[in-house]
């Protein structure tokens, strides 16, 4: 499984996690491998939802941060909740790819699985990040 249909898995994931709250990170990892019945999970995916899930609201927090006046992270739609909490935790902690190249790939699951509006709203807000 080569690294973006990794990140294309651990976002499906962390979508999943986001709607169970009280999963542990096996356990998604568990019901995404049925969900999208796959024989298993890429190590980098794994790291993806672990992390994901073990610092889910500092990520938020962070996120939150970025928001226009008058918008909480629960306004965000899921699969847009999801691609953000995924790139910021690659732009934050991953050794495996450049902050800018996270970017990217959120813009590419964006044209996958979003909205095309939801595109330059990612976009902003992660580009806060890479400015720090």
């Amino acid at each position: 499984m080569n690294q973006h249909k990794s990140r294309e898995v651990a976002m499906q994931a962390v979508y999943l996690a986001n709607q169970e709250p009280k999963c542990t990170p096996a356990e998604v990892v568990a019901k995404t491998v049925a969900m999208l019945d796959l024989k298993e999970l890429s190590a980098y995916s794994k790291e993806i939802i672990a992390g994901v899930i073990e610092k889910r609201d500092e990520l938020k927090g962070q996120l939150a941060v970025y928001l226009k006046k008058n918008w909480r992270i629960d306004r965000l739609s899921q699969i847009s909740l999801a691609i953000l909490e995924v790139a910021l935790y690659e732009i934050k902690y991953s050794q495996e790819i450049e902050p800018k190249a996270a970017v990217n790939e959120a813009l590419n699951l964006c044209d996958e699985f979003a909205d095309p509006k939801t595109k330059p709203f990612i976009n902003g807000v992660l580009a806060n990040f890479i400015k720090e």
